[in-house]
């Protein structure tokens, strides 16, 4: 919305003399925004009978998963369907510490007190395109470098 204030609003005739940022503002619609969507989802589940398990898991047939908990337990899950979200993790790069103030992973990112001047991302998948493309519109000066790992 920032973006388009600043950049879209002239040409459909609306004049804006003054755009800022409330970052506070700004991350508590994103939180507010993230509950919901989880609110949503685990009903999404409950409503067409998702059964839902938090854990490590690996097929054992074609129709059972055995999942080590997150709790510590173990489980094994069976269904003629059965949906596989890996979710994602942080990979640092060897000699630097992701400190989450000066370094962030991409949860970090997402938790910034401020749009910082300049931003580089590591990694060009789509999480890391996503941080650099919302903060760039945010006016931060983005370079997106690849790592590439064997």
């Amino acid at each position: 919305m920032y973006h388009e204030a600043k950049h879209s609003f002239a040409s459909h005739g609306v004049k804006v003399s003054s755009v800022e940022v409330d970052l506070p503002a700004m991350m508590a619609q994103k939180d507010k925004a993230v509950s919901i969507l989880t609110r949503g989802i685990k009903g999404l589940f409950k409503k067409n009978k998702v059964t839902y398990v938090k854990g490590y898991g690996k097929f054992i047939s074609p129709s059972e998963v055995s999942v080590e908990t997150l709790e510590g337990g173990s489980t094994v899950v069976k269904g003629k369907n059965i949906i596989i979200a890996t979710g994602s993790d942080v990979k640092s790069l060897p000699g630097i510490t992701i400190d989450e103030k000066r370094i962030v992973s991409s949860t970090g990112a997402l938790a910034l007190s401020e749009v910082p001047k300049k931003l580089i991302v590591i990694g060009a998948g789509y999480i890391g395109l996503e941080m650099g493309s919302v903060r760039g519109r945010l006016g931060s000066e983005v370079t997106v470098g690849i790592h590439h790992s064997h």
